[in-house]
């Protein structure tokens, strides 16, 4: 049995897989983060590690009596978790939707600099990423910066208070833009020009996603029921352990996650051109993962529910509605931007007297839709790539047959659901398959652990209809961005 963590935006799940990838047991601890008017979103670290442990050890004891060979642990990439050399927090955690460092990215825009860091690092700059939130916060903190350790991301400070070991794998740390993809090592003369010369001692080592980084110490076993000694891979942040989990390994697909973020991926030698993408991952070998995304996906549905309908109306009753709501029936847009990126922000547009709650539902449904083909073209594009015959669909959205049609007509190409219902979670049960020994490598891994649980096929009589709705989606969002700029 192998045990994964996955620590997301909201809540933290462990997940039990065997070794064909099948779910034996799931605990979730919900894990309160931070929203601040200001647009700061921050994570404290010891409830976030004591809902960890208590998921941890609900599990262990649900899954007493079987054999534990080794632990994965995954989470959401950038951001930042900052910790002094006991693994105490030194400051609160920042997560990757706080975009406190965007004055620095545009700065280094309007010199051109950012251009300059993009070509070593091979990532677009960003207000979330790592490396800017290190930069942010030795530029506005530095009594804390002094303080801290180490700079961990979400996974990697799980596994410090796991094992003791302070280590992260090539996704997070190339993910975060703090690589040279060139040499595969962090990138000391950007960091340097960036003013982190001094903090170069506080990033963690490297190793690989598939090798053990850790084994969980006597005192991690106390608190979690884990067997001291169980190894703990080095695993991947959230983004390539979906595609791992999604089965997307030398296999001509791409990956969508709908969940959170719009992530849309696939494997990839070095993209072409000068164009950077948001993330230029060193994923598995000579592999990258390009992708690009937004925080703008299936959370805007929980949104509109909770916020919006007061919670009067449930998911089934959400995708009945889209169902019963005609396709080729006149509706509004919707623009999926209640999340952000800045400077947009979510809305409905072209409403008409004849819409009602269904076809606001549909319309939420397709924005999500439309987001995640525009973002799957670009990768596409930046990879040098043509658009691959099928779609591996994880996240909320792959839960809805109503929602995973509408993926499948919008883009015009079958989409496979995937499986597991974790699939970030199987990424990282893989990594500590390869790490315990259980298999050769991860392509054997995935191979043996994933699948897929339905296919949709695209509706061909819709092709015109919603390649009519994309370039009107495409406008509206780009008119209302520019209004919002001025």
């Amino acid at each position: 049995m192998l045990i994964a963590i996955d620590a997301g935006g909201t809540a933290v799940k462990v997940v039990a897989f065997d070794l064909e990838g099948v779910e034996i047991a799931t605990e979730t601890a919900d894990v309160p983060t931070q929203h601040h008017p200001d647009g700061r979103v921050e994570r404290d670290l010891e409830p976030f590690w004591t809902g960890t442990v208590s998921a941890l050890r609900r599990l262990t004891a649900a899954c007493a009596g079987r054999e534990i060979l080794g632990v994965g642990c995954t989470g959401f990439g950038n951001g930042i978790f900052l910790v002094d050399e006991d693994g105490r927090a030194t400051r609160p955690g920042i997560v990757s939707v706080d975009h406190r460092a965007q004055p620095l990215v545009d700065a280094l825009t309007k010199t051109g600099a950012a251009r300059e860091i993009s070509a070593v690092t091979g990532h677009r700059l960003w207000g979330g990423q790592t490396v800017m939130q290190i930069a942010r916060l030795a530029q506005t903190e530095p009594e804390v910066m002094a303080r801290t350790r180490w700079a961990l991301a979400c996974k990697d400070v799980i596994r410090l208070r796991l094992t003791g070991a302070a280590l992260t794998d090539p996704s997070d740390a190339s993910g975060g833009g703090l690589v040279d993809l060139a040499s595969g090592d962090y990138a000391t003369e950007v960091l340097e020009r960036l003013g982190l010369g001094a903090h170069l001692h506080r990033l963690p080592p490297i190793v690989a996603s598939d090798a053990v980084a850790g084994r969980i110490s006597r005192e991690a076993a106390e608190a979690t029921g884990l067997p001291q000694g169980t190894p703990v891979a080095g695993s991947m942040m959230d983004v390539a352990a979906c595609s791992l989990g999604a089965g997307a390994v030398d296999a001509p697909v791409l990956t969508m996650i709908a969940g959170t973020w719009s992530i849309n991926s696939l494997e990839s030698d070095a993209p072409l051109g000068d164009a950077a993408p948001i993330l230029n991952m060193l994923y598995r070998g000579d592999k990258r993962l390009i992708a690009e995304g937004s925080p703008s996906s299936a959370a805007n549905l929980g949104w509109f529910l909770d916020r919006a309908l007061g919670q009067r109306v449930g998911v089934d009753e959400a995708n009945a509605l889209v169902a019963a709501s005609r396709a080729t029936g006149r509706r509004c847009q919707f623009m999926p931007y209640v999340f952000g990126p800045e400077p947009r922000r979510g809305s409905f547009v072209d409403l008409g007297a004849t819409d009602d709650l269904g076809t606001m539902l549909r319309a939420i449904y397709e924005g999500v839709a439309f987001q995640a083909r525009r973002h799957a073209e670009d990768a596409v594009g930046l990879a040098g790539q043509v658009f691959p015959g099928t779609i591996r669909l994880a996240g909320g959205a792959a839960k809805s047959p109503v929602w995973t049609q509408i993926f499948a007509d919008i883009c015009q190409r079958p989409v496979e659901a995937v499986r597991a219902g974790e699939v970030g979670a199987l990424g990282a049960a893989i990594c500590a398959a390869v790490a315990s020994g259980a298999y050769r490598d991860l392509a054997e891994a995935t191979a043996r652990m994933t699948g897929t649980a339905r296919r949709d096929v695209p509706d061909p009589t819709l092709a015109e209809l919603y390649e009519t709705r994309f370039r009107a989606f495409r406008r509206f969002d780009l008119g209302l961005a520019a209004m919002m700029m001025d």
